[in-house]
């Protein structure tokens, strides 16, 4: 006569042939637990990517409407400087030779705003850099202009507006 030990239970094998034990219903959970987490996983995952792309989508939106107000205020202040030449030019009388040069030089800035107008951030700062490697003595000669006149600047307002 055969008596059965307290500690084992007689069992059946499942469908995919682990014994129905603690220790097999464990591991077929945590096999089953582990499948489900790499796809929460990777669903976290590509819903963090997208939502990455779509607040980087609408972070260059916001940021090229603010180019285009900046860009608008530029053009609209060199149009206003063009026409306050142009008049500067007239003073001079309607055909001398200031009020040619005036013309020409306004006419030169209208047609920049004009171009700045129609390109957009990228296209702005390529032509800058290309001209900056075409012309190193220009932008060199403007940053020690700028560099000077805010000197003066700097030196007029501690003197009391005194130069």
């Amino acid at each position: 006569m055969t008596t059965p030990t307290p500690n084992r239970k007689k069992t059946e094998t499942g469908t995919a042939g682990v014994a129905e034990t603690p220790v097999g219903v464990a591991s077929t959970t945590s096999s089953a637990t582990a499948h489900v987490s790499e796809d929460t996983g990777s669903d976290l995952k590509a819903k963090a990517k997208a939502e990455a792309a779509k607040i980087a989508d609408q972070a260059r939106a916001a940021a090229d409407a603010r180019v285009e107000d900046v860009k608008g205020e530029a053009t609209q202040r060199i149009d206003d400087t063009a026409a306050n030449i142009r008049s500067a030019g007239r003073e001079f009388g309607p055909e001398s030779y200031q009020a040619q040069a005036a013309d020409y030089l306004a006419d030169n800035l209208i047609e920049a705003a004009d171009r700045i107008r129609a390109q957009d951030l990228d296209s702005i700062a390529r032509d800058a850099t290309d001209f900056a490697r075409r012309n190193p003595a220009v932008v060199l000669g403007g940053a020690a202009l700028l560099g000077f006149a805010a000197a003066r600047l700097l030196k007029a307002s501690e003197n009391g507006g005194r130069a």
